[in-house]
C-alpha cells in the first residue's frame, strides 16, 4: 500500500509535529510546570506511536512511506529529547553520541541499500524495544525534572539500558542491512 494520507502516517507526521513543543516546554521556565507539560508531550508522542503501529497492521495500512516515516518521527523525537534533558543531565551526553552514530550509521546503511534498489523494511523488535526504552529513560529524566529527590542513579541505570538496547538494536541491524545487500547482490 502506497497511499501516504493514512491514519499511521497522520500520526507520524503529528509526532513530528510535537517535537518542537516538547523544546519549547521543557525550556520554557516560566510557564508553571513546564516539565509536566513536556512529559506529556512525550508521554502524547509515545502513545501515538504505539497507535501508529497498531492501526498500520491491523487494518492493513502499512505504506513505504510508513516505514520509513514512523522511524523518522521516532529518531527525530529521541533526538530532541536526549539533546533537552542533555542540558540539564550532562552525565547523559555520552547517551546522546551513541544515538547519533547509531543513528548515522542506520541512515547511511538504508540509504545504500536504497541506492541497490531494497525497499524499505519494517521496523525490527529489536529497534521498537530500543525505542521503548529510549523514551521511558527521556521520560524518567524529565521527572527528576520535577522531583529532584528522585536518585539520579535510577536514570543513570535507565540510561545505561538505553545505551545497551541502542547497540543490540544496531547490532542487528546491521546483520540484517548486510544479509539484504548480499541477497540482493546475488540476485544481480
Amino acid at each position: 500500500m502506497n497511499r501516504i494520507w493514512t491514519v499511521p502516517n497522520l500520526l507520524s507526521f503529528f509526532r513530528i509535529l510535537l517535537i518542537p513543543v516538547f523544546v519549547v516546554l521543557y525550556f520554557h521556565t516560566g510557564l508553571q510546570g513546564n516539565y509536566w507539560w513536556a512529559f506529556g508531550i512525550l508521554a502524547l508522542s509515545g502513545l501515538t506511536d504505539v497507535l501508529d503501529g497498531i492501526i498500520a497492521r491491523k487494518f492493513h495500512m502499512v505504506s513505504d512511506l510508513g516505514k520509513v516515516l514512523d522511524p523518522a518521527a521516532d529518531k527525530l523525537t529521541q533526538a530532541a529529547m536526549v539533546v533537552c534533558i542533555c542540558v540539564n543531565h550532562a552525565y547523559l551526553i555520552p547517551l546522546m553520541a551513541l544515538l547519533f552514530a547509531k543513528e548515522f550509521c542506520m541512515v547511511t546503511g538504508a540509504m545504500v541499500l536504497a541506492q541497490s534498489g531494497v525497499e524499505p523494511v519494517s521496523a525490527r523488535w529489536w529497534g521498537k524495544l530500543s525505542t521503548v526504552i529510549i523514551y521511558a529513560a527521556g521520560a524518567f529524566v524529565v521527572l527528576t525534572d520535577i522531583y529532584p529527590a528522585i536518585p539520579e542513579a535510577i536514570a543513570m541505570t535507565l540510561a545505561a539500558l538505553a545505551a545497551v538496547s541502542m547497540l543490540f538494536a544496531l547490532f542487528n541491524y546491521v546483520k540484517m542491512f548486510l544479509r539484504l545487500g548480499k541477497r540482493k547482490d546475488e540476485d544481480n
